[in-house]
């Protein structure tokens, strides 16, 4: 896992040194309606520490600025994790991952810092879903067609077969801030940051922080 995390490392600071070196447009360009995409990191803490495993997030979000201070997003965002080796030993289970998806209404304060960087604070809340399955690897029969080797005829597959799942939906707020970066002559901006997520979901209650890089206009 530390592997992982120093990979993610060194993909998020050459992207800050790119965007810190790019000229950019004014923060003061404002956009009355926003979008934005990205992809991250997410790391577990709180009671799932130890059973859930750090995985990967997806972000895609849409909103509307009031002004250049003030605005408000809607937010999906899906968290792919897994479960840690000493989890699935202790519950006698060969192997598994757990997938958590939210949707949040998230009030945002933005604060200009120069001419090409501003950064933010977000703040809200929403629904939160968390599913954990357990699986094991196994091989299905399927039909190929292969011209190439003059093969027509029944094959097998590595599949994973599911041999339990658990999904608990829920309320969930979050806090977060970031920081954009302009891009020049397209009213873009490059964005990283990171958020609390706290779910109150049935069991046991997950807490996510994910940390995000993408793309906004």
């Amino acid at each position: 896992m530390s592997k992982r995390m120093s990979l993610w490392s060194k993909i998020i600071c050459v992207g800050l040194g790119l965007a810190a070196l790019l000229p950019g447009q004014s923060e003061s360009d404002f956009h009355r309606f926003t979008f934005a995409g990205g992809a991250g990191f997410t790391a577990i803490t709180g009671f799932d520490a130890g059973r859930l495993d750090h995985g990967g997030n997806l972000l895609a979000g849409a909103g509307v600025n009031f002004n250049r201070y003030f605005g408000v997003t809607g937010n999906f965002m899906f968290n792919q994790l897994g479960i840690t080796r000493s989890e699935l030993d202790a519950l006698n289970q060969p192997d598994g991952s757990a997938r958590v998806y939210s949707l949040t209404v998230d009030p945002t304060v933005t604060f200009p810092i120069k001419r090409n960087i501003g950064a933010y604070l977000l703040g809200g809340g929403g629904y939160f879903r968390r599913t954990v399955e357990f699986t094991q690897p196994t091989l299905a029969q399927t039909f190929v067609f292969n011209p190439w080797w003059g093969y027509i005829g029944p094959g097998l597959i590595p599949v994973n077969q599911i041999l339990g799942s658990v999904t608990s939906n829920s309320g969930a707020f979050d806090v977060g801030g970031g920081v954009n970066f302009g891009l020049p002559k397209t009213g873009a901006r490059l964005f990283l940051e990171s958020r609390y997520f706290h779910g109150f979901t049935s069991n046991s209650n997950t807490t996510l922080v994910p940390l995000t890089f993408g793309i906004r206009w």
